[in-house]
Formats: C-alpha cells, sequence, structure tokens
C-alpha cells in the first residue's frame, strides 16, 4: 500500500477532533440535535484550519445510518464511503476549476434528483469565492428554496469576494487561525507512544512556521521526519526550513539598544552569509519585536504560550530593558522597511538603512518629563533656578487675537467710565441710524453687538454668534473706525474708539461660560509657556510649535 501522508492519516473524522474551532462544532452538533438544520452553509477561514474537514463530519453527521446524528459512526456504509470519496450522495466541487455558469446549470439539474443512500444530498463547494458572478446569479434561486434533501457547503479562503447575494442565503461560520500551544499540544499527541521523538522547541518553531494552520504544521512534521529520522532537533528545523536562529533577533536587539550601528551592519552581512532569505530575517525580526511589545505593554506572554521556559524567560529579560513606545517606534520603521523590500531590488540596501536608523533612535520621553525637567532643571553651574519674577502687564492686544474677558468683566470696567449725557440706549439707536445712512453693512455689523457702555474714550461693544468674528473685523477696519469716530461727534459730542470683545460664553447654552472660562486658562498657559526661556530654547532646536 502507498504511503498516506500525516496529514491525511491524521485528518479528524468526528467533530470532537477537529482542533481549535468548538464555536463551529458545538453550534452543529447543537443544530443537528435540535432538528434546526440550515440548507446552506459557508465555513470561512485561512487556509488548513479544518474547513472541508469539518464539511464532510457534518456530511457524515447527516447520512449516517444512525442519524442524523451529533457525531458519525464512522462504522457505517455511508460513514465509509463519505471517508472514502465514494459517496453518490455527497459531491465535492471544486470552485477554482468547476467556475463557470454551465457547471452551475448541471448542478441545478442534479438537485432535482433524490439521495441514493442517505437522507440528504451534500454539495461541498470548495473555493466559492472563484466563480463567476455569472455562475452566482445562476445559483441564487436554487441556494434560496432548494429541495428538502438538498443542503450546501461553500467553503471559502476569502469570504469578501463571495457575493453578498450568496451570502445572506447562509448561515456563516468563520474559522479560526489555530493558537501555537493548541498547534503543539496535538503535535505532541500525534507523536505519543510512537517512535519518532521531538523536544518542545522544535514543535514550537514548526507551529510559528506554520502561521495557525494545523495541516501545514503537520506537513511540516511530516518533512522533518523524513529529514532528521527518529529523532528532530530544533537545529534540524532551521536548516531545513530555511528558519533564522532567534539568537540572531536576540542579538540584533541588543546591538540596536547599544546604538552600535558598525554591530548591525556586520550582522546583516553574516545574516546573508549564511544563506537566509533577508526579507525572512526583516519579518523575523517583526514578530520578535512584537512578542517584546506583549511584554513591555503588560499584554501577557499570548505569544510565548508554547515557547519553552528557558526562551520565555530570555524575553522577558530583554523586554524589561524597552519602554512600549520604543519598540512602536522600532516596528514602524522594520513595516516601512520591510514593505519597501518587497518592490525594490535593493532589498539588502533597505534593510541596512532601516537597522541604521533604529540604531540613532533616542529614547522616547513624555512631554511631561520635559516640561518637569525644564521648569525643575538647575541653572548654571548647579545653581538653583532663580524664582520666577512676576510676569509684567501685558500691553493691550488687538482685541480679535486677543482672549476676550467674559462680559460681565467688560461690563464693570465699562461702567466706571462716563458715558455722555442723556439716555444711553437713545443715544446708542441714533449712532445705529447714522451709521446706516452712510455704510449700510457697517451699520448692519454694528446693529449685531450688544452695547457694554463707554470706558476711557471708546465704545465698548460685545459679540456673540457665528457672524461674531465677520462683524468684528469689519468694524476694527481703519475707514469703518473713522465713520463711526464722525458719527459719534456728530451725535454724541465726542470722538469715541470701538472696542470689540467676543463673548464666548454668550449664546453657547448650557456650560458655555465654563467653556470660555478654560479656553482663556488655555490662552494663560500658553502665554506662560511663551515666557519661558528655556522652553523657548528647547523649541528652536527641534523646531518645534507650543500648540
Amino acid at each position: 500500500m502507498s504511503y498516506l501522508v500525516l496529514a491525511r492519516k491524521w485528518r479528524p473524522q468526528t467533530f470532537e477532533e477537529v482542533v481549535g474551532q468548538e464555536h463551529v462544532t458545538t453550534t452543529l452538533r447543537n443544530a443537528i440535535r435540535t432538528g434546526r438544520i440550515a440548507h446552506a452553509y459557508l465555513f470561512a477561514g485561512s487556509r488548513g484550519v479544518g474547513k472541508t474537514t469539518t464539511a464532510r463530519i457534518l456530511a457524515k453527521a447527516l447520512n449516517c445510518s444512525q442519524g442524523p446524528a451529533e457525531e458519525p459512526c464512522n462504522q457505517c456504509a455511508s460513514c465509509h464511503e463519505i471517508t472514502g470519496s465514494r459517496s453518490l450522495d455527497v459531491a465535492e466541487i471544486d470552485g477554482a476549476s468547476n467556475r463557470g455558469i454551465d457547471e452551475i446549470r448541471d448542478l441545478r439539474e442534479n438537485v432535482k434528483y433524490t439521495p441514493t443512500q442517505g437522507k440528504y444530498k451534500v454539495y461541498i463547494i470548495d473555493e466559492v469565492h472563484m466563480l463567476t458572478k455569472e455562475a452566482f446569479n445562476a445559483l441564487l434561486k436554487t441556494l434560496e428554496e432548494p429541495p428538502a434533501h438538498v443542503i450546501f457547503i461553500f467553503a471559502t479562503t476569502e469570504a469578501g469576494k463571495v457575493p453578498m447575494t450568496i451570502l445572506s442565503r447562509c448561515q456563516r461560520f468563520d474559522f479560526r487561525r489555530i493558537e501555537p500551544d493548541r498547534i503543539v499540544a496535538h503535535l505532541t499527541k500525534m507523536l505519543e507512544g510512537g517512535p519518532i521523538r521531538a523536544d518542545q522547541e522544535c514543535l514550537y518553531l514548526v507551529s510559528q512556521k506554520a502561521d495557525g494552520s494545523l495541516r501545514d504544521s503537520i506537513s511540516l512534521l511530516d518533512q522533518l521526519i523524513s529529514y532528521g529520522g527518529d529523532r528532530i532537533t530544533a537545529q534540524d528545523v532551521r536548516q531545513v526550513l530555511g528558519l533564522v536562529d532567534e539568537a540572531l533577533f536576540f542579538r540584533a536587539v541588543e546591538l540596536v539598544r547599544a546604538r552600535d550601528r558598525a554591530g548591525i551592519l556586520t550582522l546583516i552581512d553574516e545574516v546573508s552569509a549564511g544563506g537566509y532569505d533577508l526579507q525572512e530575517y526583516a519579518l523575523g525580526l517583526l514578530a520578535h519585536l512584537r512578542k517584546l511589545l506583549f511584554i513591555s505593554a503588560g499584554a501577557g506572554e499570548g505569544p510565548l504560550a508554547a515557547a519553552p521556559a528557558e526562551g520565555r524567560q530570555r524575553y522577558l529579560d530583554q523586554a524589561a530593558g524597552f519602554d512600549d513606545r520604543d519598540l512602536l517606534r522600532m516596528i514602524r520603521i522594520l513595516v516601512e522597511a520591510e514593505s519597501a523590500m518587497k518592490r525594490s531590488s535593493q532589498g539588502r540596501l533597505i534593510l541596512e538603512v532601516a537597522c541604521v536608523r533604529l540604531c540613532s533612535l533616542d529614547s522616547t520621553v513624555s512631554i511631561e518629563e520635559l516640561l518637569r525637567q525644564l521648569g525643575g532643571g538647575e541653572g548654571p553651574e548647579g545653581q538653583p533656578p532663580k524664582p520666577r519674577s512676576q510676569p509684567r502687564p501685558q500691553p493691550e492686544a488687538p482685541t480679535r487675537t486677543a482672549p476676550s474677558a467674559p462680559s460681565e468683566q467688560i461690563a464693570a470696567q465699562a461702567a466706571q467710565g462716563s458715558p455722555p449725557a442723556g439716555d444711553f440706549q437713545d443715544l446708542w439707536q441714533k449712532l445705529l441710524a447714522g451709521v446706516k445712512e452712510v455704510n449700510m453693512i457697517l451699520g448692519t455689523c454694528l446693529e449685531s453687538a450688544r452695547p457694554v457702555g463707554v470706558s476711557d474714550g471708546k465704545l465698548v461693544l460685545s459679540f456673540a454668534g457665528p457672524q461674531a468674528s465677520f462683524s468684528i473685523a469689519k468694524l476694527e477696519g481703519k475707514q469703518d473706525q473713522a465713520l463711526i469716530e464722525q458719527q459719534a461727534e456728530r451725535l454724541w459730542g465726542q470722538r469715541l474708539k470701538v472696542s470689540c470683545h467676543l463673548d464666548r460664553a454668550a449664546g453657547a447654552g448650557p456650560g458655555g461660560r465654563e467653556r470660555a472660562s478654560r479656553q482663556d486658562e488655555v490662552a494663560r498657559r500658553q502665554q506662560e509657556a511663551e515666557s519661558s526661556p528655556q522652553l523657548k530654547k528647547f523649541m528652536q532646536a527641534i523646531d518645534g510649535e507650543i500648540l
């Protein structure tokens, strides 16, 4: 008898044997037990996670002579025929090679016929996303209302390419990637009691290479057995699969920590001379930094769950010397480099430049710590800093850029002046009418203001609302100011300049005054920061800006 590869020999035959997909198998078993069997299923997930295997088990459970049963007996004729791909009631169709409308038309004709032996005719279409648009459209009506004895099971690695009209007619199950510790446990179980011996580090490396695919891990193990015989070592795995020794990743990170540019370039030369693919090395270094990030950020040891104890401790020791923000910056640089290496013929140069950049990175410092050092550091020659003098009163800035005072403060200041004789509101209305006669736009802007009073030869006006900025800009123009002064002298007997203030709290609804107060506080703190000579010097050095 010809040799049967391990991936086929160890293919699960019951729901219980499916690894890492309990959310799918439990749902299907409960559906069979309660009789809630759907007419169409969609199994989506990456390669080697059990989609087609689960579809076969479901077909056996439905057509088992003891069922439909939660678990197929694997003893009856129907189970044996489905396991051996000989059943006339279970059709496995490759969607990549049978993707046209003619094949789907034949399928529509065949579904009319009742099953020959079992209770259901099951159509398993693998890689269903490869069907053409016309084929999907031809399948719609049959898929929505198939005969009672027909069940469709679609499997795909790219569910996003399946039309929504198909998805809406199916029960969708998303298959997860298998965790490395589950893969290691399954491989260990396979080798138990047999002549093949493999240590945990070996199986851990296989699980990392498989990238969540249980089938790939079993195939890799089969290849390693052919190479190493009854004893497989971690060195065998690295040599056969072309994996980079983890020691090179640890060494690279230590060189980055020491800012050893010459050392990191020498290391890349060693990696290249050793026959390793530099893009694979970049990906491995990214995976290494990801593990350090998990530890440094306090997210646990998820990526190290299946790693040997000695290797796990080595990761913990190295991660202790890094801040997670530094690791994020390093990962960002390497991601950009790895992406550029795919598109360039100068992959080695790109990797070398990226690694030199890593060695040139300074440690991350929070802005709070920086300001604390600037404010509390020692002065020249170790002398403590001199106490800050009281801030000088600032000259009155243009009202359009300076933070506005609350309206109550404006009113208090205006009340201290001496307004013109007569009723103020009456005089204000006369001023509005006089300005409108000469300039209607200026009069409209003036009318949108709330007159507060007269103080120090200035007519104090408060503005609010969405048009306040436009009105203030208009009234502060030289020609418009002169026109208002002339009208005020004619009507009030004295030339009055216009002082405009933006009342942020007015009309802002509940919480408006609080927001205005916060804005004033922000402006005050910004002014204090700008007056600090140390901060000015620092901002000039880094070409920064205070926001």
